[in-house]
């Protein structure tokens, strides 16, 4: 009798260990090692009262655009929001108004790209101080330009673009604004980080980080911008500059690499890392989560979740569709907001 009893538990505990797990957190599970999700299934997600999180919501049309916007951050329960302001303008930026904390991008008003830096320093000074006296409410973070490393954007040396932000800083910050650089782009920043592993003989992570990143080392672009790059991390460590911002973009929920990506810009410049464009080119929630989190972990002040409208040919998965309402992964970001 005994022995039919231990028997029968037995079989009991073999089936619920069996069983799978319980899909805690909203995250589902998947194939990817712990190491490669930071965690992975075993990953806590838990939001931070230290972090402001946000969001680039992008609108159907111009028309309305601010109402649209606003209304998809009060579903998400975000507390930011990216916005943009031409140089030189009026400085009439109704969103400021809202009652959202606003990372403002300040970016040149020219016709076509790529365009050049700002040359005329003491212009773009007084346009800056004309456009910031016409504000009611001021933004959280001034941000100058928009991805000063993408060769897509600007046709300026590193030193022409690290000029003008210095400028920009002295101006914000009379302000009592902060300030950050435009963000740093993926081309140019991976090449860095493989070379700082190699540097330091770590091969295997160096060939591990490559083979993440999908980083051509032979690409002549790549080279380039990783030595553009270069020059500008070295004088962000020395500039008056509150944050470092840089862009990344993900495909799966292993953030791995961008966690070397992190690591690298603490190295290199002590300074606060941010990312006001922080995306996804894969549709699974897991991959916002993830991303979400471990920035949270990593201590970023602001993450801004970029989110096109979804009719804008744009290959990153939005929060939103284009009649408002939220998306898979916006409901996601809204649930783990509530967490």
């Amino acid at each position: 009798m005994r022995n039919n009893l231990a028997l029968l538990v037995a079989c009991i505990v073999m089936f619920f260990c069996s069983c799978n797990k319980e899909n805690v957190n909203n995250i589902i599970p998947n194939n990817t090692s712990s190491n490669n999700l930071y965690g992975a299934e075993a990953l806590t997600l838990k939001p931070s009262n230290m972090v402001n999180y946000g969001a680039l919501i992008g609108t159907p049309t111009t028309i309305g655009s601010m109402n649209f916007q606003v209304n998809v951050a009060n579903q998400v329960g975000i507390s930011c929001i990216r916005s943009r302001v031409n140089v030189p303008s009026t400085g009439k930026v109704s969103i400021l108004d809202q009652g959202y904390k606003i990372l403002l991008n300040f970016n040149s008003d020219y016709e076509g790209t790529p365009l050049p830096f700002v040359s005329d320093i003491t212009k773009y000074q007084l346009d800056l101080k004309n456009i910031v006296a016409g504000f009611t409410n001021k933004p959280v973070v001034a941000v100058i330009e928009n991805e000063e490393s993408n060769l897509l954007f600007y046709s300026g040396t590193a030193q022409d673009y690290i000029r003008q932000l210095s400028a920009a800083v002295t101006v914000m910050h009379s302000y009592g604004i902060k300030v950050a650089n435009g963000g740093i782009t993926s081309t140019g920043l991976n090449y860095l980080v493989y070379q700082d592993f190699m540097s330091q003989g770590k091969v295997d992570s160096a060939k591990d980080f490559q083979t993440r990143v999908h980083l051509n080392l032979k690409s002549l672009q790549a080279q380039d911008r990783g030595a553009f790059i270069d020059a500008l991390l070295q004088a962000y460590t020395q500039m008056d500059l509150d944050y470092v911002n840089f862009h990344w973009k993900g495909t799966s929920p292993d953030t791995q690499a961008l966690n070397e990506v992190i690591n690298y810009l603490k190295k290199r410049t002590g300074k606060a890392i941010i990312s006001n464009e922080l995306g996804q080119f894969d549709t699974d929630p897991n991959t916002l989560l993830a991303h979400v989190q471990l920035c949270t972990d990593r201590g970023f002040p602001y993450i801004i979740w970029y989110s096109p409208d979804e009719n804008a040919g744009k290959r990153e998965m939005p929060l939103q569709h284009s009649d408002q309402s939220l998306t898979t992964n916006g409901v996601a970001y809204k649930n783990y907001l509530r967490n």
